[in-house]
C-alpha cells in the first residue's frame, strides 16, 4: 500500500516522515521525494510466530512518499510527485499545530483548522478540474465513437456526473462514492478527495501530553465521512526514534509522553484505508498480509501469488485468538478446528490461513 505524505509549507511534513519512517528512509537528492517501506508494528503476528517457531517473520509494509507542498500559488503536482500522488492508496495530510518563531507560518499564524479547510478545497478544485475534462472528451465520445465505444462512454458519464455535483457542492468523493461500482469507474483518474484520508495535526512538544485532547478536538470536527484524524509532536518522535531504548524511554517519562506515537499513527493509517490483516504460516516463515475488509478467500491467495488465485481450491482458517488458544496448527487440525473454506469465503481480520490450490 502507498501512502502520500501531504500538507502545505512549513507544516512538518519530512519530520512526520522521519518519525514513522526512522531506519527505513531511502533518502535521493534533493529533486525526488523521500521514500520508505514502513514495516507495521503486529504483536499477533510476533507471538503467532514464536508459536510456530518460525525463522523469519514478515510484518506488513506501508510505503510512505514524502511530497514536496502542493498547490502553492495555485500549482498541482508535477513530474514524479504527480505520480507518487496518483497512484497512492491514501493520504496523510500534516497540519500544522506547534509554533516556532524561527519556522514562520506562510500565512502568519498557525491555525490548523484553517490549513485543513484551504488544503481540502484546492483537492476539491483539483478533482473537479480533472472530472469536467473527462467529461468533455466523453462528450465527443458519445456522440462519434463506434457503437462499442459509445456505450462505455454512456455507462462512464453518469458515475462522473455524480462526482462533478459532489465536487462543485465542495464535497470530497470519499463521503459518498468510496466504495462499489462507482468507486471502479473513477479508480483510474488518481482523484485526491476519494482516497483514504488521515489528517495528522503536527503538535508543540508542549501539547504532548493534550494529545489525546487535541486529537479528540479535530476529530471532532474534521473526523468524518472517509476521513480520520491523528495527533503526534513528529519533531520530538523522531529525534527519540534515534536514541538508544532506555533513553527513549526515560525522555518519554520527562515529557509525558508513555509510548511511542509512530505505532499507533500506522495504525490508525491501516485503519483509515478499512484494511485487515491475515496471516501465513509457511514453512519456516510467518507473514502478515494486508487487504481490504471483503476481501474474498480467492482474492487474498492472489494477495499472495496469481498462482494461488488462479489454481485456488479451497482455504483453510482459524480465527488467531483461538489458534493462540489451541496452541498449534497440528492440534487445531487434530480437533478439527481448522475451517474448510471456499472461494466466497470473506476474510477476516486475525485469520490464519493455509491455501490449498493447484496449477
Amino acid at each position: 500500500m502507498d501512502i502520500a505524505i501531504v500538507g502545505p509549507a512549513q507544516s512538518g511534513k519530512t519530520a512526520v516522515f522521519e518519525a514513522l519512517a526512522v531506519g527505513h528512509a531511502q533518502h535521493g537528492d534533493a529533486r525526488r521525494e523521500h521514500v520508505a517501506a514502513v514495516k507495521i508494528p503486529d504483536e499477533r503476528l510476533e507471538k503467532l510466530g514464536a508459536l510456530v517457531a518460525a525463522e523469519k517473520v514478515t510484518p506488513a509494509e506501508l510505503r510512505l512518499y514524502d511530497l514536496p507542498p502542493l498547490f502553492e500559488k495555485g500549482r498541482a503536482a508535477s513530474g514524479e510527485a504527480a505520480e507518487f500522488l496518483s497512484r497512492a492508496d491514501g493520504l496523510i495530510l500534516v497540519v500544522r499545530h506547534f509554533r516556532r518563531p524561527d519556522v514562520p507560518h506562510p500565512l502568519g499564524d498557525v491555525d490548523p483548522g484553517r490549513d485543513i479547510d484551504l488544503f481540502q478545497s484546492e483537492m476539491v478544485l483539483h478533482d473537479l478540474g480533472i472530472v469536467e475534462r473527462r467529461l468533455e472528451k466523453l462528450d465527443i465520445t458519445v456522440r462519434s465513437a463506434k457503437p462499442g465505444e459509445r456505450e462505455a462512454g454512456q455507462q462512464e458519464q453518469p458515475v462522473l456526473q455524480r462526482a462533478r455535483q459532489y465536487l462543485e457542492d465542495g464535497q470530497p468523493l470519499r463521503d459518498h462514492m468510496a466504495g462499489g461500482e462507482e468507486a471502479r469507474v473513477l479508480a483510474n483518474y488518481g482523484l485526491l478527495t476519494l482516497k483514504a484520508l488521515l489528517i495528522l495535526v503536527n503538535l508543540d512538544e508542549a501539547d504532548i501530553g493534550r494529545t489525546a485532547e487535541i486529537e479528540g478536538e479535530y476529530r471532532g470536527r474534521y473526523g468524518v465521512g472517509g476521513a480520520s484524524v491523528g495527533a503526534m509532536c513528529a519533531r520530538m518522535e523522531a529525534e527519540l526514534a534515534e536514541l538508544e531504548p532506555e533513553e527513549a524511554v526515560e525522555f518519554r517519562r520527562e515529557l509525558g509522553a508513555a509510548e511511542p506515537a509512530a505505532p499507533r499513527i500506522l495504525k490508525q493509517v491501516l485503519d483509515t484505508l478499512a484494511l485487515i490483516t491475515f496471516y501465513t504460516p509457511v514453512g519456516t516463515e510467518c507473514r502478515a498480509w494486508p487487504v481490504p475488509a471483503g476481501t474474498t478467500a480467492e482474492e487474498a491467495a492472489g494477495r499472495i501469488h496469481t498462482d494461488m488465485e488462479r489454481g485456488f481450491i479451497r482455504a483453510e482458517a482459524i480465527a488467531w485468538e483461538e489458534l493462540m488458544e489451541i496452541g498449534s496448527l497440528a492440534e487445531a487440525k487434530k480437533r478439527g478446528r481448522l475451517r474448510s473454506e471456499g472461494k466466497q469465503y470473506v476474510v477476516q481480520n486475525g485469520d490464519v490461513l493455509h491455501i490449498l490450490f493447484h496449477v
